[in-house]
């Protein structure tokens, strides 16, 4: 008897090799994952006012990506956080532009913020049932100003840290916890590595992590409950107008956006990077300024001295506060059109104008403020000092010597301790004395001839009877300026033209008041080897000699106070000022 063989099923077969599309497809969800992404309905219509949230969306994506690379870069102790600032700054081949892509974009952010905020009280945004979202706008808002605020202490440089140093002192002023506050932003009783590495923690690490969290649900509820039609619009109006989002607000996301990132790419260029001041020098008598999103609070605080200075600082920063959060429950309206909240609408307006007031007034201010002129301009030409000497390569104490790249890095310090208090060395002008910027130059020497008493020249010294003005053709003018230059012994003057001076002295009366022999008094100083070495010094050990200044001379004699070899130091650093940049 024959069996018949079990029949045996065929093996299955082998799926098809899927596209890469649908592999990702059948494992991601892309299909759903893309309608969250692009999907939605814009009631009323596309709108570049509803582009301002993805705008500053953006505008954080650019301050993540560029944190990022110099994060790569960055070295956040006292000693490396400014040299490594520098080196991104002045060496990283790009350095300079990504790192004023971040800063530049930081202030970007925080103005497409302000109008988004602005944009969303207008069009009455907050009200039910958005309410929710309305308080993670403000603390989206709060954190971009954090993060602005840390950032800035990052170079430690002498705006960051003395801003920073404002700050705790501000914070520390709070009743009950300031102490605890100013302590904890200090990283312990005082300023120093603790207090940066804290900063960088939370620039870098907290208030991403957190800005992350709050957008993510701050998007989810705009999706969720959509955006608000503009107030004019009937409910036929938005019904016929409603668009998809994708692509028509898409769109004009995207062209906002780029019109943004053009203008800060713009500023970046301009500017050529980011400004980078000389290194946090704590024994400085440097003039604090904040940023200007800060300005109206600096200025606040000029009203209220001394105890009172925490109502500036704290009650009605913490009252506006209140105020915005509470909004969405204190606006009765019965629609969200602006005429119907007009206590709403008055509170924005004035608002807007007192920060804008408060601004004005703190940058007029010290527009007409001669000594913060002088402050910031000697501060500038220290850091372009401070970084150029960078190049040289800088030590493992880092900061501030960086200064001893400079061979005239002690005069600096004599200067600062005996000489900045009565000269000027950034081309505003002196206290007490003259401008030396650019001593000796032959415009320096010009401009004395030509106004010896005005504020660059002996004006602050406020002499009897100064030298007058003096009077020629521009040839003549010329001849008198290289006489007075070649007696520096300049290699490059003209001998010539210097003879002609020469020549012009006893007819210009210059001779009743100068000798030009090395050794005869007059009422003035006497012009032979002016302005060289061993005059130089001369000055400086005692500037009434009988050969000098005499007795209209207002300087103190340092021949007793400062060593020998300091008084050299003084005398060529001032001789080198005619050629310092």
């Amino acid at each position: 008897m024959s069996v018949s063989p079990t029949p045996v099923a065929p093996p299955p077969e082998s799926p098809r090799p899927a596209s890469g599309r649908a592999w990702l497809e059948e494992r991601l969800g892309l299909p759903g994952l893309e309608s969250a992404i692009l999907g939605g309905q814009m009631p009323g219509g596309a709108s570049l006012w509803r582009a301002l949230g993805s705008v500053a969306a953006g505008l954080f994506a650019v301050e993540a990506v560029t944190g990022i690379f110099l994060a790569l870069f960055y070295a956040p102790s006292v000693t490396t956080a400014w040299a490594s600032v520098a080196y991104i700054q002045d060496q990283l081949p790009l350095g300079w532009f990504v790192r004023g892509l971040h800063s530049f974009g930081s202030s970007a952010l925080v103005v497409v913020a302000g109008l988004h905020l602005l944009q969303v009280l207008v069009f009455g945004a907050y009200r039910r049932p958005r309410e929710l979202n309305w308080m993670l706008g403000l603390a989206l808002f709060g954190l971009t100003a954090l993060f602005a605020l840390s950032g800035y202490l990052l170079p430690w440089d002498q705006k960051g840290y003395w801003a920073k140093l404002v700050e705790a002192t501000i914070a520390g002023s709070a009743p009950v916890v300031g102490v605890a506050v100013q302590q904890i932003i200090q990283g312990g009783s005082a300023f120093g590595n603790l207090t940066l590495t804290h900063a960088y923690a939370v620039h870098a690490l907290v208030l991403p992590a957190a800005f992350v969290v709050f957008l993510v649900l701050h998007i989810y509820l705009y999706r969720k409950h959509g955006p608000t039609p503009k107030w004019s619009l009937s409910p036929e109006q938005i019904a016929t107008r409603t668009v998809a989002a994708w692509p028509h607000q898409a769109v004009r996301n995207a062209g906002l956006g780029t019109f943004a990132l053009l203008i800060v790419t713009a500023a970046v260029v301009a500017h050529h990077g980011a400004p980078l001041e000389s290194p946090a020098d704590p024994t400085s008598s440097y003039v604090a300024r904040p940023e200007w999103y800060a300005l109206p609070l600096f200025q606040l605080r000029m009203y209220f001295e001394g105890p009172l200075e925490i109502v500036a600082t704290m009650v009605i920063p913490g009252i506006l506060t209140t105020l915005l959060l509470a909004l969405p429950f204190l606006d009765r309206g019965r629609t969200n059109r602006p005429s119907d909240r007009p206590r709403v609408m008055v509170a924005i307006g004035l608002s807007v104008a007192a920060l804008g007031a408060l601004s004005t007034i703190s940058l007029a201010k010290d527009a007409h403020d001669p000594a913060f002129a002088k402050g910031r301009a000697e501060e500038k030409s220290r850091g372009e000092t401070a970084r150029k000497l960078a190049l040289k390569g800088i030590s493992a104490e880092g900061g501030l010597a960086v200064f001893r790249n400079d061979p005239l890095n002690h005069a600096r310090e004599l200067w600062g301790e005996h000489c900045g208090g009565c000269h000027g060395l950034s081309g505003t002008g002196g206290d007490k004395g003259p401008e030396l910027k650019g001593y000796n130059s032959r415009a320096w020497i010009r401009g004395f001839l030509e106004n010896p008493d005005g504020p660059l020249t002996m004006g602050p010294a406020k002499l009897d009877k100064g030298m007058k003005p003096v009077q020629g053709t521009s040839e003549e003018m010329d001849a008198l300026v290289e006489m007075v230059y070649a007696q520096t012994g300049a290699p490059d003057a003209d001998v010539a033209r210097a003879a002609r001076g020469h020549d012009l002295v006893p007819q210009k009366d210059c001779d009743s008041c100068h000798e030009i022999d090395a050794e005869g008094e007059n009422t003035g100083p006497n012009l032979k080897g002016r302005g060289t070495l061993s005059w130089v010094t001369a000055v400086i050990k005692d500037a009434g000699h009988g050969r000098l200044f005499g007795e209209k001379n207002k300087m103190p004699k340092f021949e007793a106070k400062l060593t020998p070899a300091e008084i050299d130091d003084l005398a060529r650093f001032v001789v080198a000022q005619k050629t310092a940049p």
